[in-house]
């Protein structure tokens, strides 16, 4: 982290004031703040970090120790790319410990954090530095101060643009930009869940805490000034103690406190009150709670200082996303990202009234399938001050109103966010311009391409390269693997209570026939409606374009395949197949869910007790089971993940799987290959593979790699008029998503890409336990039992003719 040398040397005069200059000083070192100003500076913009506490992460470092989380939590295949894919699998691949739950974040995780960091030349970091004082010129700021509290420095940063990654809109609040704290009114923004007049009312901070088994019993006196839990129901509803079964666990994310302390100017209360209840439910774990035997040797390892925030000051951009924003897409012309969390809104006084539930969606069906939106996209005018000129915007601070807030503020998706805001700032400076004018049509296309090159997820955008030889390759490969979704799980299934459909990917122009594996409890024959249906996205809400349809006659007692006859074209895309409601029929599983299928459930609002929540309309849409597929087979054989999918300029399951899996069935070595007519000069080869999108990444297993992704892999050339391949790269151990090679300067008329290896392991009786404590989609690795094969998303080909 060299950019400017700030350090001082024993022989040397001792410095408590220094300059540092830059093109982009960013404020706040949380998850957001570090992926903006390394994304600025691995574009080549003279960048500084600046960072308030010891290590860096924010709220998932090793003060805090909430581990972060994103749209992958709700939504099929949806998880953030780019630089925090880069940072979790990175820690996961070397951390020794898993994080299942808040509490568990540990050293080894920071240290990745200061090596992503470290490893940019163009980035200074200072730490422990916390900045208090701005400068203006105008409506610009031009510098601001900072004092080292480890040792004791004024350090003035002099730059052209400035970013706000604090959280708590520090910077913003110094330079007097338009802030907002608090629920607006439900009329401000024609928000359905926002409440009638506008209060101060945020959600409450957390204080973490872990706990280990030490082999013998130890004792546990509660502190006087403790809170006291005696019986299951003074935790409240629906605070449940998650984990505790294992040999150690961490906090409840319930251990909050909000209201009516301030989340800024009371953080000092609102910690010291956190611990007199988190010393209260410790009590009540291990003196108190009916199974207190099983908590005997159980010690309280670590308690947290830093509270973790979910909610504080909000500034206001030239977009504010509303509720409205998160429910429906806009596609905004200057979209740079995308979210997927939901509109996640707690109950502002957490435990100081532990009448309410935590987060009202637990409890109530229609307020939770209102809540979970899909995935939407982000716009640049949403990411920095309207009214501080050179001022951008990272972090929970984004301009959002509180509830579109709520969807936003999870740091994995505010990383991917930071990312590409700081791809924005970098091309801004570039070009002398303002945030404001980077977000015109005519720049922001240009960022946009290049956010989506560096890996950032940006929803119904596709990237174009126009040196990329691939697009005008032939492409080929040794295989193609099938979609199969013809293993039942016998084990579940899904209830025909309501309708329920599954979503998958049809290469065909022609379906003769659907099967679906079922099971009747009727004693006599029933009838279910069906229907085929064409959808845009794998988490459409609304009824797609009809295709076909009918009735499905299932016999007494049925246990097994049925026909549905299709006989009928079709384009190629995602389809959905709709079965009607019967509660007496079951839809069996599947053991596995392939690239780009998921199963979904119609939510029709009437057929529940009204929301006691909000005021909500009555509504109807799908609602997504993100880790199930249901059995299906379709005839003819479906093969959606074809070589040339490499090039559609998307590197996700999104519209389509976006991918080529070879047949998993034929082992490896696997390639795909491009083939030109005439000879090219590649230079640059840039692959993206599978690390398994629908996954909860930071909470995977210790030392876990991503079993689809490619560990060994060759790039080999052959010239024009030779039979013979050349190895130009050979690539091995491998546990990122996106790998950039450079190509020695040859002459090709072919040039393939042969994985070798997966890193797909043993799974020992140690392993499966562990997989065992990543809930739904742990479950889900242990049953895919069959090799996975080579999986590639993308490949761009940098070159020239030859």
């Amino acid at each position: 982290m060299s950019g400017v040398d700030v350090r001082d040397h024993a022989d040397a005069e001792p410095r408590y004031e220094c300059d540092v200059e830059a093109e982009l000083v960013v404020v706040g070192g949380g998850l957001a703040g570090l992926c903006l100003a390394v994304a600025a500076a691995r574009e080549g913009c003279r960048t500084a970090l600046v960072h308030n506490r010891p290590v860096l992460g924010g709220n998932s470092s090793s003060e805090v120790r909430v581990v972060p989380a994103g749209a992958s939590h709700h939504s099929a295949w949806a998880r953030e790319t780019g630089l925090i894919e880069e940072i979790l699998l990175a820690d996961r691949a070397s951390n020794h410990a898993q994080f299942w739950e808040n509490g568990l974040t540990n050293s080894g995780y920071d240290l990745v954090l200061h090596g992503i960091a470290a490893a940019e030349p163009a980035l200074t970091v200072l730490l422990n530095t916390h900045v208090n004082q701005v400068r203006l010129a105008g409506q610009r700021i031009v510098a601001v101060e900072a004092v080292q509290i480890s040792t004791a420095r004024l350090i003035r940063l002099r730059a052209t643009q400035f970013a706000d990654c604090t959280g708590d809109a520090t910077l913003s609040r110094l330079a007097g930009a338009d802030l907002d704290y608090g629920r607006e009114a439900r009329a401000e923004y024609d928000e359905i869940i926002a409440p009638a007049t506008r209060d101060r009312v945020t959600a409450g901070s957390t204080l973490s805490i872990k706990a280990r088994d030490v082999g013998r019993p130890v004792p546990f006196t509660a502190p006087a000034w403790a809170v006291p839990y005696r019986r299951p129901e003074d935790l409240g509803p629906f605070r449940v103690l998650r984990n505790v079964d294992r040999p150690e666990f961490g906090g409840f994310w319930w251990l909050e406190i909000g209201y009516p302390f301030h989340q800024i100017t009371g953080t000092e209360e609102v910690r010291d009150t956190l611990l007199r209840h988190v010393m209260g439910v410790w009590d009540y774990i291990k003196n108190h709670h009916p199974d207190r035997d099983r908590f005997a040797n159980y010690a309280l390892e670590w308690v947290g200082s830093v509270v973790g925030k979910r909610e504080s000051a909000r500034v206001l951009g030239d977009v504010v996303l509303s509720e409205r924003d998160c429910h429906t897409d806009r596609h905004w012309p200057d979209r740079v990202a995308g979210a997927g969390w939901y509109l996640d809104l707690h109950t502002g006084t957490g435990l100081l009234d532990v009448t309410k539930p935590g987060e009202p969606s637990l409890v109530d069906e229609n307020y939770r399938a209102w809540v979970r939106v899909p995935p939407f996209t982000v716009p640049l005018r949403a990411c920095y001050s309207r009214t501080v000129r050179n001022l951008w915007l990272g972090g929970r601070l984004l301009s959002s109103t509180r509830v579109a807030n709520g969807a936003l503020r999870v740091q994995q998706t505010l990383a991917q966010i930071g990312q590409a805001t700081g791809v924005a700032a970098a091309y801004a400076l570039a070009h002398g311009l303002t945030p404001r004018q980077a977000a015109q049509p005519g720049h922001v296309e240009h960022i946009r391409d290049r956010a989506l090159y560096q890996d950032v997820r940006v929803p119904g955008s596709r990237l174009s390269i126009p040196d990329d030889l691939a697009r005008a390759a032939r492409i080929t490969a040794s295989s193609q693997a099938p979609l199969v979704l013809d293993e039942p799980d016998h084990d579940d299934g899904r209830a025909l209570d309501r309708p329920w459909a599954q979503v998958f990917p049809v290469a065909t122009r022609w379906i003769d026939d659907l099967a679906v594996h079922l099971r009747s409890t009727a004693p006599v024959p029933v009838e279910l409606r069906w229907r085929l249906e064409r959808v845009a996205t794998l988490w459409q809400r609304e009824d797609g374009v009809l295709v076909a349809g009918g009735r499905l006659r299932v016999g007494a007692h049925h246990h097994g395949w049925l026909t549905i006859p299709v006989r009928g074209e079709v384009r190629t895309g995602l389809h959905r197949l709709v079965l009607g409601a019967e509660q007496r029929v079951s839809w069996t599983a599947a053991r596995q869910q392939p690239v780009a299928t998921v199963a979904q459930f119609h939510h029709d609002s009437r057929a529940h007790p009204t929301s006691p929540w909000a005021e909500l309309p009555e509504f109807a849409h799908w609602c997504q089971d993100k880790w199930l597929a249901l059995s299906l087979r379709v005839t003819p054989r479906q093969y959606p993940y074809r070589a040339e999918d490499v090039r559609t300029g998307v590197a996700y399951p999104e519209d389509w799987t976006n991918q080529w899996a070879s047949d998993p069935a034929q082992g490896l070595p696997q390639w795909i290959e491009l083939a030109w007519d005439r000879p090219v000069r590649p230079t640059r080869l840039v692959l993206w593979f599978d690390t398994g999108l629908n996954t909860k990444l930071g909470l995977a297993p210790a030392l876990w790699r991503a079993p689809e992704c490619v560990r060994d892999y060759r790039v080999l050339g052959r010239a024009p008029g030779d039979t013979d391949w050349r190895v130009l790269a050979t690539v091995r151990d491998n546990v990122q998503r996106v790998n950039r090679l450079d190509l020695p300067e040859v002459t090709v008329a072919a040039l393939r890409v042969e994985v070798t290896a997966t890193n797909e392991e043993e799974l020992t009786e140690q392993r499966r336990e562990q997989l065992s404590y990543w809930q739904r989609d742990g479950a889900r690795e242990l049953r895919a039992s069959t090799p996975r094969g080579a999986r590639i998303y993308q490949l761009v080909l940098h070159g020239a003719p030859g």
